[in-house]
């Protein structure tokens, strides 16, 4: 049944394929000059309209560019460029990117936020490491009560060890599936 639907589609001449390279031009000659907040964090501009196509290495390109561009030190910055790297199955890249957004000074006694264990439990996970995912995301769920970001988090790497056996992109467009 499926099958037949994506023919439908094919035939009705509803799907259009995206350029992800033109898209990347076009966006090297608007997006960086966005205020951080325009580009990062702002739904439907910046790096998310060409994540979104599902340009995901053209957007780890884009995001490179705007850092150098502004000499933008934002972490949230790098860790988007960890995660697209890792949704374009570049998981050496998304490693190196990942590991930069380490905080070195975590405290989980003033900011119960365990930051460094999802990231670490991505890196687990991009690294082929089961046993340290799962201690990972064991760790960020003793904290779920304790931060919200946590919580969400939390459904990410459930997804990570649910589908360990799959591609980071894979497991992440499968958050609440059960498969």
């Amino acid at each position: 049944m499926k099958l037949n639907w994506i023919w439908i589609v094919l035939f009705a001449g509803k799907v259009s394929a995206v350029d992800c390279q033109q898209e990347l031009t076009r966006h090297l000659a608007t997006d960086l000059e966005l205020s951080y907040k325009e580009f990062d964090q702002t739904q439907n501009r910046g790096m998310r309209v060409l994540s979104a196509k599902g340009c995901h290495a053209e957007t780890a390109a884009l995001i490179q560019a705007y850092i150098r561009h502004n000499q933008a030190e934002e972490s949230s910055l790098r860790w988007h460029l960890a995660q697209q790297y890792a949704m374009a199955g570049e998981y050496g890249p998304a490693i190196e990117a990942a590991r930069t957004t380490l905080n070195a000074k975590e405290d989980l006694a003033t900011n119960p936020f365990r930051w460094n264990d999802y990231v670490l439990a991505t890196i687990a996970f991009l690294e082929r490491d089961k046993q340290s995912l799962i201690a990972h995301t064991e760790a960020v769920r003793k904290g779920q009560d304790a931060h919200m970001g946590n919580q969400i988090n939390l459904k990410l790497l459930e997804a990570l060890v649910r589908h360990f056996d799959q591609s980071y992109a894979y497991a992440t467009s499968h958050l609440a599936s059960s498969e």
